[in-house]
């Protein structure tokens, strides 16, 4: 009986919501900024079920899912909502006419509004100091460089070497950490359409290779060159896929 109260205790309230509202019981609406707003599940609830008027857009199954996340958001003259399923796994919905919205794939969202017109080339980020290219900042000791997205990276190298696999990557986020020693290390923030799962990684150069660190060793070096960087950190998505690994075997096996 016990293990009943227990479940009862960790089983959350359904939230439905009207994705055409700016206010509902039990959610908190925060304006980021003129294009985003933020929607959070008050404590003890998750997002069940979207509407559009009194249409159902989208169930959740809570069996798998518990989210408690979403935004609405604004870009020109569209206005788009997404949900997230789990901080890694985002759904987005575009708002086709008056009372309606339409799933949309995040990888058709990255395309066609996040880098909308903007062509796909290869990403050297060896020219981490081309302010056209990256943002410069200062981090700790060392300097942190931000790709500007300028472009859409098709894939990113540092002098010719790879860093990461490009294979159904899509870059969101590409940061290099330059040390006061000059030592360098690449961050890369991608969604990963094998799984429509976003990810968060780390590299450093060993033996001529850019190669995935832990977590543990990224948070240490970082943590080396400013300490704010936590040595706990732990990305909320995900911070590696055996599937993204698995999945680039197969590639190579089945283009060879």
């Amino acid at each position: 009986a016990a293990n009943e109260d227990e479940k009862k205790k960790e089983e959350k309230k359904d939230v439905v919501l009207d994705v055409t509202l700016t206010s509902c019981d039990n959610v908190t609406f925060k304006v980021v900024d003129s294009n985003t707003t933020e929607l959070t599940v008050a404590d003890g609830y998750r997002f069940k079920t979207l509407k559009v008027g009194d249409k159902t857009l989208f169930n959740v199954d809570t069996s798998k899912h518990t989210p408690v996340q979403a935004f609405k958001l604004k870009h020109e003259s569209d206005e788009w909502f997404r949900l997230n399923l789990h901080a890694a796994q985002p759904k987005m919905f575009k708002k086709k006419g008056d009372k309606e919205y339409s799933e949309v794939k995040f990888e058709t969202y990255y395309d066609e509004v996040l880098f909308k017109g903007k062509s796909a080339k290869e990403l050297d980020a060896s020219k981490f100091e081309d302010a056209s290219l990256f943002t410069s900042s200062a981090f700790g000791t060392g300097k942190m460089y931000t790709f500007k997205k300028e472009f859409k990276p098709s894939k990113v190298t540092f002098d010719k070497k790879e860093v990461g696999k490009p294979n159904n990557a899509k870059y969101l986020e590409v940061v290099v950490f330059v040390g006061s020693d000059s030592k360098k290390f690449v961050k890369l923030y991608y969604f990963y359409t094998g799984d429509s799962r976003l990810k968060e990684t780390y590299f450093e150069l060993k033996d001529d290779k850019w190669v995935q660190m832990s977590q543990a060793d990224a948070n240490k070096a970082l943590n080396a060159m400013n300490p704010s960087w936590s040595t706990d950190y732990k990305p909320v998505v995900d911070k590696f896929s055996p599937l993204a690994v698995f999945a680039s075997v197969l590639i190579v096996f089945s283009s060879v």
